[in-house]
């Protein structure tokens, strides 16, 4: 083999190494900004849903393993990796999610039957309805994410989280406070805590109630 063949030879494979090593490491932020995004989800969903949502350790410290690697210049060692690292990531993506999804259809519905009820009887801001109701349809939270670093993002999407629940509260405090102290005071708290209520395990008095009262709109769909 000639000098210039094997000069040309080691400049495809400094190329090819090149283009590795540029593929890995695109790869490895690719994994670790899908962490970043599931660790904001669950941030705000706790804040929002008001319960724990599990983040298993394991993906977090497998994506800190793959950057420590790219760090060291074990670009073997980072290749092998990072298969594994993916599955973990993605695993924990999908379980966030479906949490999230499931979440956010159960409360949704109950925003939907508000804003049904709300135009009958006109006591909260449909503004603040919408916005719920925007919400939980698109799940847009992103958009209001602006830091730069990982802490100051984890807090404005807890604070968003928690904007978002005040107002959901508030506007059931103002739809449903008029019931208080009436004989629709029960249902209500049920139907606040997303009690599924079924004909059946009404009585008849009470279904005379809530047929002679405004909430009939609201009824539609957690009856359904």
């Amino acid at each position: 083999m000639s000098a210039n063949s094997s000069t040309f030879q080691e400049q495809l494979e400094t190329i090819y190494e090149q283009h590795r090593r540029q593929g890995l490491e695109s790869e490895l932020d690719e994994l670790a900004e899908t962490m970043e995004e599931t660790i904001l989800e669950r941030v705000l969903a706790e804040a929002f849903f008001r319960t724990e949502v599990e983040i298993d350790s394991e993906a977090k410290h497998a994506v800190e393993e793959a950057r420590s690697l790219l760090e060291q210049d074990d670009y073997d060692a980072l290749a092998e990796r990072l298969p594994e690292t993916r599955e973990a990531v993605e695993a924990q993506r999908r379980e966030v999610n479906n949490f999230v999804h499931q979440a956010r259809i159960d409360v949704h519905n109950t925003v939907r039957g508000m804003i049904r009820l709300n135009q009958r009887v006109e006591r909260v801001d449909q503004d603040k309805l919408d916005a719920l109701d925007a919400l939980l349809d698109n799940w847009n939270w992103e958009a209001q994410i602006e830091g730069d670093q990982i802490n100051q993002r984890k807090e404005e999407a807890r604070e968003y989280g928690h904007f978002m629940r005040q107002s959901l509260e508030e506007a059931k405090d103002a739809l449903f406070g008029p019931y208080r102290d009436t004989p629709l005071d029960d249902l209500v708290d049920r139907l606040l805590d997303d009690e599924r209520l079924t004909l059946a395990a009404l009585s008849e008095e009470e279904l005379n109630r809530l047929h002679e009262s405004d909430l009939a709109d609201y009824l539609e769909v957690t009856l359904s």
